[in-house]
């Protein structure tokens, strides 16, 4: 039962998941941008989308921001796997390419997003962006518990080494 409650799937109030999937997702954002910058992919998509390209950037970046929240619901206790976590992102980045520029925006519209060269950049874009946010999720995650942990852990302990005591007791 200790085990369940120290290693449980529901993660309590000082992990903090979708702040650190925040977080994580804006840290993200940056190198992601840039790549989708450098190939051309957001100049396309900012066309197909009819919006300049600073609107296309910010809108990226938010779009970052909800994808890292959203890893950090599906995956919880996995994302903070400091060997592993890099897989997890770049698979969810890959996900988030399946989904949304190939799925969605051509479901949508009749035309494909953006062809070519812009095309290849989008996809290691997102990928990209799922390997640096597997990477920062965990870093990320240890800076959040620790500035929230303080006399809340503290407490949290506490009460775990009361429970078990009046379970020894028993």
């Amino acid at each position: 039962m200790q085990y369940m409650r120290a290693h449980g799937n529901t993660p309590g109030p000082t992990q903090r998941p979708h702040l650190t999937g925040a977080i994580g997702g804006f840290i993200a954002a940056f190198p992601s941008g840039a790549l989708l910058y450098w190939s051309g992919a957001l100049a396309g998509a900012a066309a197909s989308a009819g919006v300049g390209l600073w609107a296309a950037a910010v809108s990226d970046a938010i779009f970052a921001v909800l994808a890292g929240m959203l890893y950090a619901a599906i995956f919880k206790r996995a994302a903070n796997d400091r060997e592993g976590g890099w897989l997890f992102g770049i698979s969810y980045g890959f996900l988030l390419w399946t989904l949304l520029p190939l799925t969605l925006w051509q479901s949508m519209t009749a035309n494909p997003t953006i062809t070519g060269r812009a095309a290849m950049g989008l996809f290691a874009g997102q990928v990209f962006y799922g390997l640096v946010l597997g990477f920062v999720y965990p870093w990320v995650h240890g800076l959040v518990q620790s500035r929230l942990g303080g006399s809340q852990m503290a407490g949290d302990s506490k009460s775990q080494q009361d429970e078990a005591s009046k379970t020894k007791g028993n």
